[in-house]
């Protein structure tokens, strides 16, 4: 049996007439009557009677029909799967991000994703860096954000961000105007700064004692999201990341250009040993987008570590 012969008996049994079946599959009358008695050589009994003028399927024909119905019927079944498949319906996606990036550009990502796949299961943790690399390490996690440094062994650095800090003023401030904001300039302003233990704060206290500058913090915080929040409300000046700086372009925070330059690195991580799915490789490319519009090319270094991700179109 070949299946041409089989899809010629069921527009047959289908549609009540050979010449209706002829139309319907876009072959010629002869050509489906062949096929059908070529199905009837190879199977060993007719499938239809032949009345001049019409076809009527023998008893035979009609069971014979049954079984290639469930066929077919099994057949939509796969095209269904597939198309779940494609659309990630069934899919999950496990992400986990570090607390500045779980702020704005992992939301949007999630967002632009659950537009364009409603059906996809997503979980999102905010975690700090170091359980963000653990987790993806031990496939916990499909797709983590994480700031530098990111060395751990089983990871890979699927993009590498680089962007520089920003320093932060109330609207309305003498400095706001400036073109960048240097080390010197902080000294006669009230600072609220990042702890040392992280890592813009220790590049502050760096940067100072390479330029003999030392900065009196009349706060300091863990959260950069503090910061601005304190700037807004007008008690002071701070560095801080610039995907945090962001969230605040529209409330009265000017984020200017901070000299010297303190990178600011972050990267989409992945398992080492994962076999990355389309819903991973979907929403890198997603947040990869997002992060280019949120931080502007001309302030973003971008570097493919592990090459650009495998998206189909």
């Amino acid at each position: 049996m070949k299946f041409n012969q089989i899809e010629a008996y069921r527009a047959v049994m289908l549609a009540g007439s050979v010449s209706d079946a002829a139309h319907f599959l876009n072959v010629s009358q002869p050509g489906i009557s062949r096929l059908i008695k070529d199905l009837e050589r190879s199977i060993g009994f007719n499938l239809f009677d032949r009345i001049p003028g019409r076809i009527i399927a023998t008893p035979e024909g009609e069971a014979f029909f049954k079984h290639v119905q469930r066929i077919y019927s099994g057949i939509q079944d796969l095209e269904s799967a597939a198309n779940d498949i494609a659309n990630l319906k069934h899919d999950r996606l496990r992400i986990a991000s570090f607390p500045a990036a779980s702020l704005d550009l992992v939301p949007r990502a999630i967002v632009r994703m659950n537009s364009a796949y409603p059906d996809l299961k997503i979980r999102l943790e905010v975690q700090n860096s170091l359980r963000i690399l653990d987790l993806v390490s031990s496939r916990q996690i499909d797709v983590g954000i994480a700031a530098f440094p990111v060395d751990y062994p089983g990871v890979i650095l699927e993009r590498v961000y680089e962007p520089f800090c920003k320093c932060v003023l109330p609207a309305g401030h003498p400095k706001s105007g400036l073109d960048s904001i240097s080390l010197g300039d902080l000294k006669t302003e009230r600072t609220i700064g990042i702890a040392e233990e992280l890592t813009i704060g220790h590049a502050l206290i760096a940067a100072g004692s390479e330029s003999n500058v030392k900065i009196e913090n009349i706060v300091e915080t863990t959260s950069a999201y503090a910061v601005c929040r304190m700037v807004e409300l007008g008690m002071g000046v701070g560095v801080v990341d610039p995907l945090t700086a962001s969230l605040f372009r529209e409330t009265g925070v000017v984020a200017l250009e901070f000299k010297p330059d303190i990178k600011f690195g972050f990267a989409i991580v992945l398992s080492e040993h994962v076999i990355r799915s389309q819903a991973m490789d979907k929403f890198v490319k997603v947040l990869h987008e997002i992060v280019k519009l949120s931080l502007g090319p001309t302030r973003l270094d971008t570097l493919p570590i592990a090459g650009p991700p495998s998206v189909p179109s």
